[in-house]
């Protein structure tokens, strides 16, 4: 499949993960507090420790920052306590060894923190839910610029 195809197709697959998590949210099943802090809502829903979603959030944000005009970056990267540690220690610790360059790069980096491929391909959607559900539609918005 050619890059661009598979480029395509990983975009449906966002928007697909997306709709399937927000039609599985509208029954209260992941509602939280507005101006909540995403880290305990991700964690509780992936039954993953703080450090993984630090670290998930971190490739997450590295991922993001070339996609995104500098400005609209910093907005999002506000929401996440101590952005640019944690994209630094993810670097530094090998969880982000490369370049990633799409979805699927994304995905497989989240291996390198523990996070089985089934959540890996769940947490992005995740986050742009948790945004919406603590009250950051803003960031949640750019956010979705970025991924797709």
């Amino acid at each position: 499949m050619r890059a661009s195809q598979r480029r395509f197709s990983n975009h449906w697959a966002v928007l697909l993960a997306c709709l399937v998590v927000i039609s599985g949210s509208a029954d209260g099943t992941f509602a939280a507090q507005p101006g909540q802090s995403i880290l305990p809502v991700l964690e509780e829903r992936f039954g993953l420790s703080e450090q993984q979603v630090r670290d998930a959030l971190g490739a997450l944000l590295v991922f993001t920052e070339e996609r995104l005009p500098q400005p609209e970056f910093n907005e999002l990267a506000e929401t996440i306590p101590n952005a640019a540690l944690i994209m630094q220690e993810v670097k530094l610790r090998g969880i982000v060894s490369k370049p990633l360059d799409d979805l699927d790069d994304y995905e497989a980096a989240l291996g390198n923190a523990g996070i089985p491929p089934a959540h890996a391909a769940q947490f992005a959607p995740a986050v742009l839910e948790a945004l919406y559900a603590t009250g950051h539609e803003r960031e949640r918005d750019i956010l979705a610029r970025a991924l797709n």
